[in-house]
């Protein structure tokens, strides 16, 4: 088995990717923080924060 090579091709991925983000909040798994202003309370991954804010990055450091 030494010296093999093998390569994962998955042509759906991004597709895939967004969609089983999606579920995973729209189902509340896996959330890692909870963000509450103006009475309003917000389950959210702090991955997903972080790659779309500087501010949540920086804070969650």
């Amino acid at each position: 088995m030494a010296g093999e090579q093998f390569s994962l091709v998955w042509n759906s991925f991004p597709t895939n990717l967004s969609t089983g983000l999606y579920s995973l909040l729209s189902d509340e798994q896996l959330v890692d923080v909870t963000l509450a202003a103006e009475g309003k309370i917000l389950r959210a991954h702090k991955l997903i924060l972080s790659v779309c804010s500087s501010y949540f990055r920086d804070l969650f450091k």
